[in-house]
């Protein structure tokens, strides 16, 4: 349950200063999580695989702590830039028992042709290196923990799955058909760990202004862009990082390491 004064106190603290936009997901299985931003409850009872937010914050150090029956699972500072927009997810490291991490992700906010989709995939679950296939076939190898895929790609419904790295099974999640929006940047997280058959995905999608040109625009890995379209927040049980298997068809594909914390 979101907790409506805080939002409002966080945006008044902003008029003093530049803001930026924060989504936060709760990539945490089994736990039912009260997330603070700066020491302020901004909500309240976040289940695993759930997206919470917009928060419109103050540029500059952000402290972003999650408790789950009165124990912090985890107080990290995250750097939000002026007119930034970008997603912070709690959730474990590869090992299943490991202390719950912060990992950043900014959202490039760009327009895209009218025919296509931006997409984001995460791999936040509890689980080694992965190779993420579409229709059969190995598109990309030894994904890790943290790293993430930043595509564009034609609107469609893609068959996809996941196993695990160098290996051809067991299937860790999926197969899935999953539908890509155009005109919209998807944002998905792998969550979950395999053993405890907790893996699932949060996924939520931003609203881009489209361009007149059929090619798609560079996607930009670096620096969040503008906070300026409105988010459709749309949890999924469907399988994991899944949609990086799009990545397959995509006409711009771009790898990197997000900030942890």
């Amino acid at each position: 349950m979101l907790v409506a004064a805080v939002p409002a106190v966080l945006a008044t603290q902003a008029e003093a200063a530049p803001a930026g936009m924060l989504y936060v997901v709760q990539g945490v299985p089994g736990q039912s999580v009260d997330v603070q931003v700066d020491g302020k409850v901004v909500a309240r009872g976040v289940a695993a695989a759930k997206v919470v937010g917009p928060f419109s914050v103050p540029a500059g150090q952000r402290r972003i702590t999650a408790v789950a029956d009165g124990k912090t699972l985890v107080d990290r500072q995250v750097a939000v830039g002026a007119g930034s927009n970008q997603d912070v997810v709690i959730h474990r490291p590869a090992a299943p028992t490991g202390t719950p991490v912060i990992t950043s992700y900014p959202n490039k906010l760009s327009a895209v042709p009218k025919d296509k989709a931006a997409l984001r995939v995460a791999h936040t679950a509890a689980v080694g290196p992965a190779d993420i296939r579409v229709n059969g076939k190995v598109l990309f190898a030894n994904v890790a923990n943290g790293e993430s895929l930043d595509v564009v790609v034609p609107a469609g419904t893609y068959t996809v799955e996941i196993v695990p790295a160098g290996a051809s099974g067991p299937v860790i999640l999926g197969p899935a058909e999953l539908t890509v929006k155009a005109g919209y940047l998807t944002r998905v997280f792998a969550v979950g760990e395999p053993n405890s058959k907790t893996m699932n995905v949060a996924i939520g999608t931003v609203w881009l202004p489209k361009s007149g040109s059929g090619k798609p625009g560079v996607v930009d890995t670096g620096t969040g862009g503008q906070a300026a379209a409105l988010m459709q927040q749309q949890p999924s049980s469907l399988p994991l990082v899944a949609l990086a298997l799009l990545a397959g068809c995509a006409l711009l594909v771009t790898v990197r390491k997000a900030v942890r914390r």
